[in-house]
């Protein structure tokens, strides 16, 4: 009786050791994601131009597409020239001065890994202030399913090159 017992109790010390995530093979590790880097505009793509479409004073309108260049945590440096970006739509709301433009991306890092994401990004046309909700759709190598969220802040300019940063998280599979 002895022995059965130290038997269950060595088999409870093995089977302790597994954590529930190890039979779960859907779940992930969750990190935290920091970008550091720019918004590069591509004007020679065209332009999105935003509704509503008032006078020509008043109409707003988007490089179509661009690049993402900078540095991310679990990543580095990101390959520009990988990484690019277009926006579907875009809307102004004059009241408030906001202008909310509809982003689809992909981001690739330095060992040729990337993920998707969609974007919605908020821009004060009085002040110059971005905001950008980032979602991560998925992706390829160690992004592969990968989900997660940032949130993005920076300032417009007038050279093409907008400066972001922001925090958030990110989950890839183990």
């Amino acid at each position: 009786m002895r022995t059965l017992k130290i038997f269950l109790v060595f088999v409870a010390v093995i089977l302790s050791g597994f954590s529930k995530d190890s039979l779960r093979p859907d779940r992930g590790v969750t990190v935290p994601f920091r970008f550091d880097g720019m918004i590069i505009t591509n004007p020679s793509s065209g332009w999105t131009v935003c509704t509503p479409p008032a006078d020509p004073s008043k109409t707003i309108a988007h490089a179509r597409t661009g690049w993402i260049q900078g540095n991310q945590s679990h990543g580095g440096r990101l390959i520009t020239e990988l990484s690019e970006y277009t926006i579907s739509s875009c809307n102004t709301d004059f009241a408030t001065g906001i202008n909310t433009a509809f982003i689809n991306g992909v981001c690739t890092v330095a060992n040729g890994d990337s993920y998707t994401y969609t974007c919605t990004m908020k821009v004060n046309i009085l002040t110059g202030e971005i905001i950008l909700y980032l979602t991560v759709t998925g992706g390829t190598g160690r992004f592969n399913n990968a989900a997660g969220q940032a949130t993005l802040t920076g300032i417009h300019t007038d050279t093409g090159k907008h400066p972001i940063s922001g925090w958030g998280s990110l989950t890839f599979a183990k």
